[in-house]
């Protein structure tokens, strides 16, 4: 371990087990290919539209309602929606929580949980209407993209909230609670009367400030639990002058870091191009379905994070996920690529992953490179025909723009086919 890992606090990588569940098997295995790169942190995305993936005793229909999905789209979310009509259900127990973290803690790597809020709530909201816009019934959420859904503002929420948060608290000893803040939808607020009145008594002029107030209320309910609050940029990007003090996950490139730098918040960087391992190595019909690409293992290679920041993270999102296997052939190698470029001080990533990849082999890990002449094989991993999806110099065009706006990035999803 080379003292450049010392210095950076953060070496994380984020799984989202929310729109595919993967389960306590596979996150050991993870959590303990991880550790042979010296990665220090596993983000777990626990929540959203499509899923709501841990137990809470005091909410008990979050996992009841919350975690079963009666189909899934299996083609992009660019397309015509095609469904599988296969019930998709899966949760972390308690105990699988707790076996997780003591796993983690003996490889000394940190879990930090991750509840959306408020957008990405659909799984949410099926379960308790009542904290929706209108409280309008809700089914969890079948097809990929950004939805509608968004909690009320209305002081129930928050009631509500403290005791999911206080639960999660308990089950995860990190100093860190990330509560998403990303891609809401906050002009769905001006749909419900009882949210309007609300907004004139509290002399809000518009949904943004109503949004500010929502985060900070949730910081509030995250300090008070002794614990430090993360959110993905967006919810700094909104009002920077007057957004929460958590640390800040910038995932729409490096400009929003820096500003986010600037307005003195701790910085994650975890940006789409090159740490979103979701978008395929190359745009080929030989390659798994997924959101779009390329990002190579020598863009991976070549990321200079900011030497401000806390650290770094990549990011496994699942929307076309839906195995272990297809999950390890997206992360390895470019997850070592990460480590070897930003943290590791060796002078040859051939030679650094090749001396790591046996241990890889007695876990029971798949790589890309064990598919290496089996294009047809590669491509079977995933869950629907090729679609090349979106290009990703378009896309980071698209997510710089709209974080400099302050606004959230829709213009990539308005034109279906």
């Amino acid at each position: 371990m080379g003292d450049s890992v010392a210095v950076m606090q953060w070496r994380g990588a984020m799984i989202d087990l929310a729109r595919h569940f993967l389960d306590r098997a596979f996150l050991e295995k993870t959590l303990r290919s991880l550790a042979l790169f010296e990665f220090n942190v596993l983000h777990l995305h626990l929540t959203d539209d499509q899923g709501w993936r841990i137990e809470i005793d005091s909410a008990p229909k979050l996992v009841e309602i919350g975690s079963k999905r009666a189909r899934s789209q299996i083609n992009h979310s660019l397309a015509e929606p095609i469904f599988d009509n296969r019930e998709h259900v899966g949760f972390l127990s308690k105990e699988d929580a707790r076996i997780l973290v003591s796993l983690a803690q003996e490889l000394g790597i940190e879990i930090v949980p991750e509840i959306n809020v408020p957008g990405h709530t659909g799984a949410l909201l099926a379960a308790y209407p009542e904290f929706g816009v209108n409280q309008e019934k809700n089914m969890v959420t079948e097809t990929w993209g950004i939805s509608n859904n968004i909690l009320s503002p209305l002081p129930a929420t928050f009631v509500f909230l403290k005791e999911v948060f206080s639960e999660v608290a308990s089950l995860f000893p990190s100093k860190y609670i990330h509560v998403g803040g990303d891609e809401s939808r906050i002009e769905n607020w001006l749909r419900d009367p009882s949210i309007v009145h609300f907004m004139r008594e509290k002399n809000f002029d518009n949904p943004k400030e109503v949004f500010n107030f929502f985060m900070i209320e949730v910081e509030k309910i995250v300090n008070d639990l002794g614990k430090t609050m993360i959110t993905w940029d967006d919810a700094f990007a909104f009002e920077p002058e007057s957004a929460t003090n958590a640390v800040v996950m910038s995932w729409r490139g490096p400009e929003i870091a820096q500003k986010a730098l600037s307005h003195a918040r701790q910085v994650i960087e975890a940006p789409v191009f090159p740490t979103y391992f979701d978008y395929s190595y190359e745009v080929s019909a030989s390659e798994p379905l997924a959101i779009g690409g390329p990002i190579t293992v020598s863009d991976v290679l070549k990321f200079i994070p900011n030497p401000d920041s806390m650290g770094v993270q990549f990011q496994l999102w699942t929307e076309y996920i839906d195995k272990p296997e297809h999950a390890e052939y997206m992360m390895w190698p470019r997850a070592a690529a990460l480590a070897y470029a930003c943290w590791s001080n060796e002078s040859d990533f051939e030679e650094y992953f090749a001396k790591r990849k046996p241990e890889l082999e007695k876990l029971g890990v798949v790589t890309r490179d064990d598919f290496i002449g089996q294009a047809a094989s590669a491509a079977g991993l995933g869950i629907g025909a090729f679609h090349p999806g979106y290009p990703i110099q378009d896309m980071i065009r698209v997510l710089a723009d709209s974080a400099e706006e302050g606004e959230i990035a829709l213009s990539f999803d308005n034109d279906k086919e």
